[in-house]
């Protein structure tokens, strides 16, 4: 795995758990935003998808990368 692609997914991965952090944050604080954002609990599960589908990609490519050599 060249570089670009670990900076890439390192950057990718750091948005997928921010924004996972940012929903939880968000849903456990009632107030004034959660009352805009009702629909919170779909955003907080796809972020964590996201999260899921990022680590099974860099497992594969790593595997790929092994594998090639």
């Amino acid at each position: 795995m060249n570089t670009r692609r670990i900076v890439f997914l390192s950057i990718f991965g750091a948005y997928q758990l921010l924004v996972f952090l940012f929903t939880l944050l968000v849903e456990f604080k009632d107030g004034y935003i959660y009352t805009l954002l009702n629909k919170i609990s779909l955003f907080k599960y796809g972020a964590f998808v996201g999260l899921v589908f990022f680590v099974i990609e860099f497992f594969f490519v790593k595997n790929d990368a092994k594998n090639s050599k």
